[in-house]
């Protein structure tokens, strides 16, 4: 049976690297070999789900351990072997005809290579035979031997040190490893990778001071876990836990960066290592084996699907409940159930969900709140469930993190004094007069991926959704508009005027990709050399082409003649294009192309009738076009790239229905947005937004999935496409032009630096707070603010900092919240501030989402209906199975 656990896991604990992060796949992998390395990649990506499966390879991995056993075999001549082996073309056998004697003497020296590795990896399987004989290794070491003394191998090794091997030797030799006896081969090479693999494993055991876990059986359900800690961190803090059937479920409780989520990581960690049999970051561990393992730590929204943080926290929920409903046994990792909620709901959906969990004493479950006060309605509901936190003392009016697992339910909250210690307030309301000045538009990494504005690979970037372009410099160019909107109204407007152009006239790209691609391959070899070289040079390709049928005159000539086409092509295109009505947006970039064309050097080839060209004549058209006039052609080349860039968006723009924003100075302070939609969703639902400067704050609420994220990547594209002069999804909109964009949408925590979620947030509340206090101009998104900390302090710090913002009448901001309260508190304050939210309606008890914009604060609050639409509790209790 195979242990079942799913990418979201796998991305939670950074089993595998993650960017500008190590992995835990990263500490194991000192292989020496390319094969140890996919290998142990293979291993990482399936655990075991077999208690005697684990134990044997426990045992095979402390033999290594103790033997301290080296890698035996030259991992560098390794490559060129295994490099060798992966040629596995007929053609290539030496005893084909019409090989160089370089590339012999290379087939050669890797084929002695290859001898020598297979009889030293019989030399060591033979003496440690004896040695594993009553370790499960032993048997591994008995079919590598077999392998070995196959008599198919046996005159390799019967002719092994005999001196230099023969011509005759080695061709025979080649024919035997590389055809005949492949298969054999390949069998071989795996005892290797996997020979290698323990022993890299065993070395980082010794040198990390890990240990190894005991396996239980399935039924057991039982963890015990002595000194764990998290095998990422430097100076980390160790713990100890122990569960059994009669303590399964654990509530964890702590003060915002106490320790929950490196904790629960370590444990995760702790318990996916130990499945794979490897030593883990611990002194001792017991455990029972599940069947697999789920955890849900860093879980972002999918816009794709339609779902907003709380609905992929409830489908998150479902899917573990559909796997417990079929009676898996599993290890269940839940960071802050439901804080993509209202309170309310996250207090009942917590209650009920970890109710339902504990009528399941075969599965194990480690479950993280700051909804302290479930607790104590589950301490007289749920006798299994056991109640940790990690504790927070404050020393000079500071709070100090013990790391330290302790019995009980928290009561620490500081989520104000962290904010308070980091000057967030004080840097909003503390503004510089001297406006720093930025080349750029301001728009960092947060708000990228925040609004998946970049990535040509990306599924479903804004990029993405914009790169119809027939040519390679065409998809760089859109890259780097895509890295650096513009930031003045009247270079904004021109560049969208041009768009406009060529939108209104419908005008098609004269050339295909792959003529381009000839054009810029040919062009490529140009080096405004004089045209006796060119001429020498072109002269030494005939020849060659005539002795040794060599191909270099013909690719010469190919790329000419397409390169001519192109030229011909664009020289018919900008003539049409000269007579278009509006062409004075786009006269300069077009004079510059027709002087190009117009060059008397170019007119006699381009003008000449089609057939074969004389070996003068291509002379001199190489010369005029790669030599003379290579400068030109480079320029003319980014013109075409820059008019590939305007068709293909004016063509999206058209078909999408797209329009072109006006773009006003940033002292009007105006954002006025009509049937604005995501760009991404073709039948998303259109919302009008108006920004002034006397109502320059929305404070958005509603319920969940009622669209607030959507509705706010929506706007942030809008405005994000608006300052690169590029159309929006929207019927109309006019905007002021700002330094920069800020968002901060799915903020994530960062364990590499010691940011919990909630302190990450933080962080990037305090980021833009110094961005505001450098007196930039900004539109500022945040969604859900705090939702990473208890009710009290996410209700303190959301008012403090939304009204610290709002006394900033030169920034446009768009902040929305569960927390409605928030809103009442700040409509008697600020008087700066709109009110809108986005309604539920309820129809024969579902709750629908028309998703239209209303006028003030939501009191919807439909999160356990949706719980209960989704009947997880039903699942997890196995009254009802899910597809």
């Amino acid at each position: 049976m195979s242990f079942i656990t799913d990418k979201q896991t796998i991305d939670d604990l950074n089993i595998f690297s993650k960017s500008g992060s190590d992995s835990i796949y990263h500490i194991f992998n000192k292989t020496f070999t390319q094969g140890g390395a996919a290998l142990l990649e293979e291993l990482f990506r399936n655990p075991l789900a077999d208690h005697q499966a684990i134990n044997d390879r426990v045992a095979m991995l402390h033999y290594f351990l103790e033997s301290k056993t080296a890698f035996p075999l030259q991992g560098n001549r390794f490559e060129e072997a295994e490099r060798y082996l992966s040629n596995t073309d007929p053609r290539s056998r030496l005893s084909n005809q019409g090989f160089s004697m370089a590339d012999f003497n290379a087939a050669a020296q890797s084929v002695t290579v290859l001898m020598e590795i297979l009889q030293g990896l019989k030399k060591f399987m033979q003496e440690i035979q004896t040695k594993v004989s009553g370790n499960p290794y032993g048997i591994e070491v008995d079919k590598a031997l077999a392998l070995l003394n196959a008599k198919e191998l046996e005159l390799l090794f019967t002719d092994h040190g005999k001196g230099k091997i023969s011509s005759g030797k080695i061709v025979e030799y080649d024919n035997i490893l590389r055809f005949q006896q492949r298969g054999l081969l390949e069998k071989i090479l795996q005892h290797i990778y996997q020979l290698d693999v323990y022993i890299s494993i065993a070395g980082v055991a010794r040198e990390r001071g890990y240990s190894f876990a005991t396996a239980l059986e399935r039924n057991a359900n039982r963890l015990e876990l002595q000194g764990v800690y998290h095998p990422l961190l430097n100076k980390p803090v160790a713990n100890s836990l122990t569960m059994t059937p009669d303590s399964n479920i654990v509530f964890l409780t702590g003060a915002n960066m106490g320790g929950k989520s490196t904790f629960m990581k370590s444990l995760s960690i702790a318990m996916y290592l130990a499945h794979l049999g490897f030593p883990i970051a611990a002194k001792s561990m017991e455990f029972s084996v599940c069947d697999g393992m789920y955890t849900t730590i860093n879980l972002p929204d999918n816009l794709a699907m339609g779902a907003s943080h709380f609905y992929a926290e409830v489908l998150r929920v479902k899917k573990v409940a559909v796997e417990l409903g079929a009676g898996k046994n599993l290890f269940v990792v839940f960071d802050e159930l439901f804080r993509g909620t209202n309170v309310k709901d996250a207090y009942e959906g917590t209650i009920a969900i970890m109710e339902a969990f504990a009528s399941k004493p075969q599965s194990l479950f480690v479950i993280s709140t700051h909804i302290m006060e479930a607790g104590a309605v589950l301490q007289k509901k749920c006798k299994n469930m056991i109640f940790r936190y990690l504790p927070t003392r404050m020393e000079n009016g500071k709070p100090v993190y013990t790391y330290t697992l302790t019995e009980g339910i928290t009561d620490d909250r500081h989520g104000m004094i962290i904010i308070n210690n980091e000057g967030v307030i004080e840097l909003i309301k503390d503004k510089k007069q001297a406006k720093q000045p930025h080349a750029d538009f301001l728009a960092d990494k947060q708000t990228i991926e925040d609004l998946n504005l970049q990535g040509k690979f990306k599924q479903q970037s804004i990029y993405s959704l914009f790169n119809h372009l027939q040519t390679r410099g065409g998809e760089k160019m859109l890259e780097v508009m895509f890295a650096r909107p513009l930031k003045t109204p009247g270079q904004i407007n021109q560049r969208s005027s041009i768009f406009a152009f060529f939108q209104q006239h419908r005008v098609i790209f004269p050339v295909i990709r792959s003529q381009v691609e000839s054009m810029e391959d040919y062009l490529a070899g140009g080096a405004g050399a004089a045209l006796p070289r060119v001429a020498w040079g072109i002269f030494a390709k005939k020849f060659k082409q005539v002795l040794f049928h060599n191909a270099e005159l013909l690719q010469l000539q190919a790329g000419q003649s397409v390169t001519i086409e192109v030229l011909q092509a664009f020289r018919d295109f900008f003539s049409d294009l000269k007579g278009k009505t509006g062409i004075e947006v786009y006269q300069k970039d077009l004079d510059t192309a027709w002087k190009v064309l117009q060059d008397s050097r170019l007119q006699s080839l381009l003008d000449a009738p089609e057939g074969q060209l004389s070996l003068m004549q291509l002379i001199k058209n190489d010369y005029v076009i790669r030599h003379a006039m290579i400068s030109q052609m480079e320029n003319l080349l980014k013109l075409i790239y820059e008019l590939d860039v305007f068709l293909g968006v004016a063509a999206v723009a058209a078909e999408q229905d797209f329009v072109y924003a006006k773009a006003l100075p940033a002292e009007q302070m105006v954002l006025d947005l009509e049937g604005f939609r995501h760009p991404g969703l073709r039948k998303g639902v259109s919302n009008n937004l108006q920004l002034t400067k006397d109502r320059n704050m929305l404070f958005l609420t509603g319920a969940n999935m009622a669209g607030k994220s959507t509705f706010m990547k929506s706007m942030g594209i809008a405005v994000y496409l608006a300052h690169m002069g590029f159309p929006v999804a929207a019927k109309r909109m006019e905007f002021s032009v700002k330094d920069g964009l800020f968002s901060s949408i799915n903020v994530s925590d960062n364990l590499d630096m010691g940011y919990s979620h909630f302190y990450a947030e933080v962080l990037r509340t305090k980021a833009v707070a110094q961005a505001v206090n450098a007196s930039q101009d900004l539109y500022v998104l945040f969604d859900e603010l705090f939702k990473g900390t208890n009710v009290k302090d996410a209700y303190d710090a959301t008012l403090a900092v939304t009204k610290a913002f709002s006394e900033n009448r030169n920034s446009f901001f768009v902040v929305s919240t569960h927390i409605i309260e928030v809103g009442e508190a700040l409509g008697q304050i600020s008087d700066n501030v709109q009110f809108s939210f986005l309604p539920t309606v309820m129809k024969d008890g579902v709750p629908t989402y028309p998703y239209n914009l209303a006028n003030g604060i939501t009191t919807d609050r439909q999160g356990m209906i949706i719980i209960e639409n989704e009947k997880i509790v039903d699942i997890i209790k196995g009254e009802q199975y899910a597809n």
